[in-house]
């Protein structure tokens, strides 16, 4: 049988969106992310974060940090016998990429590239899985893949198309964790 997956944006979805968090001193943790993120792994799904980092092909930070930071959040969740199963990057931007273009553009979304990496790696079951973000782009992956996707308010809020989630029947939450235990029964 085919994997269930909650894949999971980063930045206003499981931290607090500061602009361009790359290091350890810059993460905090949205309210009641590590809860969620227990109850979604003891109901047996795998647990992938999909994050868009243009702050990379801006020139604010390089690969590495955000590597290094994912490698802190993976021993701060351990602590708390918690793991993130998979990382996946986007570190380019149309507007800011420098060429030759070394990164696949599908990758960024609302492409579906970097969902498509885990789903080969995992053997995903999309019509199983959830996609939770804080920005259209983050769902519109979820739509075209199966995947029920889920709003997460946050501070860009006021600049997403509230028209495109209704028209979708998309549940809009106010953290992960009330968006985990209404659609897990919990």
């Amino acid at each position: 049988m085919k994997t269930k997956a909650f894949f999971l944006d980063r930045d206003g979805t499981i931290n607090v969106d500061y602009n361009y968090v790359h290091t350890k001193e810059e993460w905090t943790w949205c309210d009641g992310a590590i809860e969620a993120i227990r109850i979604i792994q003891q109901r047996g799904y795998k647990l992938v974060v999909v994050t868009n980092q243009s702050g990379i092909a801006r020139g604010r930070y390089t690969e590495e940090q955000v590597e290094e930071l994912h490698r802190w959040v993976d021993l701060e969740l351990q602590k708390q016998e918690l793991s993130i199963d998979g990382w996946y990057m986007a570190p380019h931007h149309p507007g800011h990429d420098m060429a030759p273009h070394t990164w696949p553009p599908e990758d960024r979304k609302p492409g579906t590239g970097m969902f498509r990496k885990a789903a080969e790696r995992f053997d995903i079951d999309f019509s199983r899985s959830f996609m939770a973000g804080d920005k259209i782009t983050d769902l519109k992956p979820a739509i075209e893949l199966g995947m029920t996707p889920l709003f997460i308010r946050s501070r860009h809020e006021p600049n997403q198309d509230k028209r495109w989630l209704k028209d979708h029947g998309i549940g809009t939450f106010n953290t992960l964790l009330e968006a985990v235990k209404e659609n897990l029964d919990v």
